[in-house]
C-alpha cells in the first residue's frame, strides 16, 4: 500500500502566506476603488503640497483641523541627528477671502555628533492669518498674503514671518510660488538677522480626488543656502478629508539630507 506524501509544514505555511498576501492586495485595490468612487468632489482648499502654500483659504463660517507630521535627518550618516515635529492646527474662515489659524507645535531631536538630544516636548505656539485679494482666476496671477507670529515655549524668542503667495491654474496643472521673510526677536534669540526663503511647486490633477507633482523649498541664512526638492502627492477620498505627503531631498549641505512631511486635513 502506497501512502501519499504529505506536504511539509514549511510548504503549507508558504501557501497560506501567499493566499493571505493575495487577499490583502485585493482588499487594498478594492478600498482604493471605493475611495475614488465616493461622491462629492474635493474642496478647493485642500493642499497639493506640504511646503508650498497655495491660493486657498477656509470658507467663511467653516473650520478645519490639520495634523502635521514631519521627520528629517541631517545626513545619511548612521549617527546623524534625526528630528520629528508634530503640529495640531485649527483654522477658521472669517470671510471667504480671509482666515485665521492657531498652531500647537511639538518636537523631538534624537541628537548625534555635536547635537544634544531633546525629548519630545511642546516647542512653540503660532498664530497665522491669510488673505486672498480676489476670487481664483480673476487676476493674471492669483495673489495671497500670509502673516505668522510665533512664540517659543519657555524662552524669550519671538518670530514674525511673512509670505507673498502667487499661483495660477493652467487647466489641470496648478503652479504656486512663495516668497518668504522671517525675523526672530527676543532676548534669547541667537539669530536676529532676516532670513529669506522660498517655496514653489507644480501639481497635476490626475483625478478629481488625486493630485501629483513636485515642489522645492529653501532659505538663505548667514550666507548659507538651504535647498531641497521632492515629489508631492495629495489624495482626497472625501469632500471634507484629504491627505498630502511630500518627500524632500537636500541639494546643499545646509539642508537636511532627507525629510518627509504628511498633512491630514479634516473640515468640520
Amino acid at each position: 500500500m502506497v501512502v501519499p506524501l504529505q506536504p511539509c509544514g514549511s510548504s503549507l505555511t508558504a501557501r497560506k502566506l501567499k493566499v493571505i498576501f493575495i487577499i490583502k492586495v485585493h482588499r487594498v485595490i478594492f478600498l482604493g476603488a471605493v475611495l475614488l468612487a465616493l461622491p462629492g468632489e474635493a474642496r478647493a482648499d485642500l493642499r497639493s503640497f506640504t511646503q508650498t502654500y497655495e491660493y486657498t483659504t477656509v470658507p467663511q463660517g467653516r473650520s478645519a483641523v490639520e495634523l502635521w507630521h514631519t521627520q528629517g535627518r541631517v545626513s545619511w550618516d548612521k549617527d546623524s541627528p534625526q528630528t520629528i515635529e508634530h503640529i495640531v492646527e485649527i483654522e477658521t474662515g472669517i470671510t471667504d477671502h480671509w482666515d485665521i489659524a492657531l498652531y500647537n507645535v511639538f518636537a523631538q531631536n534624537s541628537g548625534g555628533g555635536a547635537v544634544m538630544p531633546e525629548p519630545y516636548h511642546y516647542d512653540e505656539t503660532k498664530l497665522e492669518t491669510r488673505y486672498r485679494f480676489a476670487d481664483r482666476g480673476l487676476w493674471p496671477v492669483d495673489t495671497l498674503v500670509y502673516l505668522e507670529l510665533a512664540k517659543s515655549f519657555g524662552q524669550s524668542i519671538y518670530a514674525i514671518e511673512g509670505k507673498v503667495i502667487g499661483a495660477r491654474d493652467f487647466g489641470d496643472l496648478t503652479v504656486a510660488a512663495n516668497a518668504i521673510l522671517e525675523i526672530h526677536l527676543g532676548k534669547d534669540a541667537t539669530e536676529t538677522e532676516p532670513e529669506f526663503g522660498w517655496a514653489a511647486g507644480a501639481t497635476y490633477q490626475l483625478h478629481p480626488k488625486v493630485r501629483a507633482g513636485a515642489e522645492t523649498w529653501g532659505a538663505v541664512e548667514e550666507e548659507e543656502l538651504s535647498l531641497s526638492i521632492g515629489p508631492a502627492i495629495s489624495v482626497a477620498p472625501a469632500s471634507n478629508f484629504w491627505v498630502t505627503v511630500t518627500a524632500g531631498f537636500g541639494l546643499t549641505d545646509a539642508a537636511d539630507a532627507f525629510s518627509a512631511r504628511a498633512i491630514i486635513g479634516i473640515e468640520l
